[in-house]
């Protein structure tokens, strides 16, 4: 028996050896091909207002397009005295320099090193005396390069000096409406500042002032502050100010688990001489997911917490392999396996490093995979990792086996991430064979991942010229030479390629519209009601829409609707909806009717998985994804992936048409961008909406709802001597420029063809002038406002002036009389309505 038991011993010894040989030979010269994100390097920059830190600047490693980077407004007083810090974190520094530029950047206003300064630690501090060159109230770009280890580094902000109190009051109330909140004394201060509570009083995720005082003050939530409130400008005028805060805060849930949450403020407050007015107050907060915790509910619903129900995720199709993303980091749930896979996160396990939790990129899921493999995009600023510093897109590949992420390939952006998140927004997709388009500036690319050969596929697209499904899958455009006497109308399927095209016949112009649950909407016009009228704007009311059902190879017409005695202005979409403007023919023009409403038909949205929401008395709603079937209840385990050593970078720059004249329109709200447009009555439509401004491609506001209460008549609003004879329409563009010393016979230059645009374009050559048609009046009086006139027409051949306004009427010249006249808002609304809403201004830049 013992002689046994030594063999045994010998044998496993053997065993155990040879396989030890083994491994080392077969290893011998390989390496991990695996590699965690590299850490954050970049200094962080902060600005001092009083004694509050404001305005966190993040570094770029590339110069970027200074008109396109919109970031925060950095307020100095009327000493001209800038306080800044730079956290280091380390970095050697070894010239600080800035530049203050003119918004359009085109002019350099001022520029210098920073010599003197303070370091102490990983911190170094700075007072900067402006040069005596900034005009009060107005905005400039300002540019800070930090030189460090043969790298530049590039930090942008706006910057105002300010000649009052205003922005300081603003700051410290923003700060005391915030503390309050945590405070028991907040439920006597909080209903001066309140609207009537009609608000949602169930759900954290979203607080205003129409909530109770309860929702205000956390109701029963329990929370914690883990990383105090970033505060930021957004905007300084006259009028009002916007503020942030950022901040996180961590609670202990009813299994002794943390969970964490990022929360945002925002304010736009306005100071009287008689007290601080509260125009809006909104509180958002979204939880962190965290896979360690028990995330598992009711063994067929994953708990994603406190969040709005607008879930980026996909599943296979077996439904039992889920991903998501949760604030900027995305996972993958393996239900088969009992695996929650964190598979992007540019946050690290070791605390809340600001230059980490920037929360300036999005995640777009393409495709998951029986096997759990997922195609993804990350589209923003990069905070870490081989991109650090850049801003741009990067296409990945998870494999679900493996747990590894690998680059596809790198798209860089010159522009901030708001632009490109809102251009981003409008195509994106990537389809099975690795071709991935995408939509930037009005150009559709086509990009084969597999060769990086690329083709501009689409180009110098236009509003109204085109749309995209919501899914992406479809794309549907006309040529933009051809916006209103395009009789083809092209359909790209972009998961396999292929192309129809529509036509509805001679004579028929065709529109597309939008899609609504994957069908697509286009409208046809007969060719004869398609006109030019006198102010120069084109007329396109259509006969009838078609909604075409894209999901078969067919390609069906699944419903017609053409209205009776009635024709089609356009189309709003929501939900499943279809909401008609009905226009019809009167006095030559085309005025507004009602609306009508066509219901879609009935679409199975479920799918495998679904979002769907609880409730609790503590955290009240909370969003969660159902699964397809229940989960057995056992211990979830938790990866992180890590990435493929690459030996090669992938970089793909799309070359933009720098000499291209479309006028962009950016519309800002609490700072971020939520639509681009060539058009800036769209614009204005969005920007009234939401509570923001419009930004034109110089960075100049040409729109915002802060206006003066009361503006008196315009002077010097007459027509030319050589145009009194004329027209309605010629005198009234007459006018506008003898309003601004520029005496030209407009009625010769008409008869050569031009339009009233044209006209001003030709004449104000410093100025943008801007067509407002579809905007209402109460849109129109920011430009009188800021002195200038506004051509309105009233019918197909009269128009008027608008040149000033009173908080219930409005004052015009009359051409017919040459007087100056005035009405109420209502009795404008119908002027202005048989005119068909035209408008058309200026402001100077």
């Amino acid at each position: 028996m013992k002689k046994v038991i030594i063999k045994v011993v010998v044998l496993l010894l053997v065993f155990v050896g040879a396989l030890g040989m083994f491994s080392l030979t077969m290893n011998r010269g390989n390496k991990d091909l695996t590699v965690t994100m590299a850490q954050a390097t970049l200094p962080m920059i902060h600005f001092y207002y009083g004694k509050v830190q404001i305005n966190e600047l993040h570094g770029y490693v590339k110069e970027m397009d200074a008109v396109g980077m919109r970031e925060d407004i950095t307020p100095v007083g009327e000493d001209r005295l800038l306080r800044m810090s730079i956290d280091t974190y380390g970095k050697k520094i070894d010239n600080i320099r800035y530049e203050v530029r003119s918004m359009d950047a085109k002019r350099l206003i001022a520029e210098a090193d920073v010599e003197d300064y303070e370091k102490s630690n990983d911190k170094i501090t700075a007072e900067i005396k402006m040069q005596n060159i900034l005009e009060p109230n107005q905005e400039y770009l300002l540019i800070f390069t930090l030189d460090s280890e043969n790298q530049t580094i590039y930090y942008y902000t706006r910057m105002v000096q300010v000649t009052d109190d205003s922005a300081s009051e603003c700051l410290k109330f923003a700060l005391q409406f915030h503390e309050k909140t945590f405070l028991p004394e907040g439920s006597s201060f909080f209903p001066t500042y309140m609207d009537e509570a009609t608000g949602d009083a169930t759900t954290l995720n979203y607080v205003d002032l129409t909530c109770t005082v309860k929702q205000i003050m956390w109701a029963d939530f329990k929370r914690e502050i883990l990383v105090e409130p970033i505060v930021s400008f957004k905007e300084i005028n006259s009028s009002y100010d916007v503020i942030t805060l950022e901040y996180v805060i961590a609670n202990t849930n009813e299994n002794g688990e943390t969970e964490v949450y990022n929360v945002e403020e925002y304010f736009r407050l306005r100071l009287t001489e008689t007290r601080m007015y509260v125009l809006n107050y909104e509180r958002t907060m979204n939880q962190m997911f965290r896979g360690e915790n028990n995330f598992l509910e009711d063994t067929s619903k994953i708990q994603l917490g406190i969040r709005n129900r607008n879930v980026e995720f996909k599943s296979n199709e077996a439904g039992n392999i889920i991903c998501f993303v949760q604030e900027g980091e995305l996972w993958c749930y393996n239900q088969g396996n009992r695996e929650i896979a964190k598979i992007f996160s540019f946050r690290d396990m070791e605390g809340f490093d600001h230059r980490n939790i920037w929360n300036q990129h999005d995640i777009k899921i393409v495709r998951i995979d029986e096997a759990g493999s997922v195609d993804f995009m990350v589209y923003g600023y990069m905070n870490r990792g081989t991109h650090e510093g850049e801003v741009g897109t990067i296409v990945y590949h998870y494999d679900g086996l493996a747990h590894t992420v690998e680059e596809e390939v790198f798209i860089p952006y010159s522009k901030s991430y708001e632009i490109l998140r809102a251009e981003m927004g409008q195509l994106m997709y990537e389809n099975d064979q690795g071709i991935l388009y995408i939509m930037q500036e009005g150009n559709v690319y086509r990009i084969d991942l597999n060769t990086l050969k690329t083709k501009k596929e689409i180009s110098g697209l236009t509003a109204g010229c085109y749309a995209a499904s919501e899914n992406n899958e479809y794309f549907a455009w006309v040529d933009t030479k051809e916006q209103y006497k395009s009789t083809v109308l092209h359909l790209l399927n972009l998961k396999t390629g292929a192309m129809t095209e529509i036509e509805e016949g001679s004579g028929r112009y065709l529109r597309p519209l939008g899609f609504i649950d994957g069908d697509f909407i286009y409208g046809i016009a007969n060719a004869k009601n398609v006109k030019v009228d006198a102010a120069g704007n084109t007329m396109f009311p259509m006969k009838s829409l078609k909604i075409l059902n894209t999901s078969e190879d067919k390609m069906e017409v699944l419903k017609e609707y053409a209205p009776s005695g009635k024709l089609i202005g356009g189309i709003d979409i929501e939900d499943s909806t279809i909401f008609v403007q009905l226009v019809k023919s009167s006095g030559g023009q085309y005025v507004a009717v009602g609306t009508d409403s066509i219901m879609n038909r009935d679409v199975d949205k479920t799918g495998v998985v679904s979002i769907g929401t609880t409730t609790s008395d503590i955290k009240e709603t909370q969003v969660h994804i159902t699964l397809k079937k229940n989960v057995e209840s056992s211990k979830v385990k938790m990866i992180t992936s890590k990435g493929v050593l690459q030996e090669e970078i992938k970089e793909l720059e799309l070359k933009q048409n720098s000499n291209a004249e479309q006028e962009r329109f950016y519309v800002y709200v609490k700072g971020n961008v939520i639509h681009i447009t060539d058009g800036i009555s769209d614009a204005i439509s969005y920007a009234n909406k939401k509570m923001g401004v419009v930004i034109d491609s110089g960075q100049q506001y040409v729109w915002m709802r802060a206006r003066k209460i009361y503006s008196a008549p315009l002077s010097d609003i007459e027509p030319s001597t050589s145009d009194k004879g004329e027209s309605a329409i010629v005198k009234c563009i007459s006018a506008m420029l003898t309003h601004e010393k520029l005496g030209l016979g407009v009625g010769e230059l008409m008869d050569t063809g031009l339009t009233p645009k044209e006209v001003l374009e030709n004449t104000l050559k410093d100025a943008v002038v801007l067509d407002l048609t579809g905007c209402v009046t109460e849109d129109i009086l920011f430009y009188v406002s800021k002195g200038s006139p506004v051509f309105a027409m009233t019918g197909s051949k009269n128009a008027v002036l608008v040149i000033g306004y009173t908080g219930t009427n409005i004052n015009y010249y009359d051409p017919a009389t040459d007087r100056i006249c005035t009405v109420t808002f209502e009795k404008a609304d119908e002027m202005f309505q048989l005119g068909g809403n035209k408008f058309i201004t200026y402001l100077w830049r």
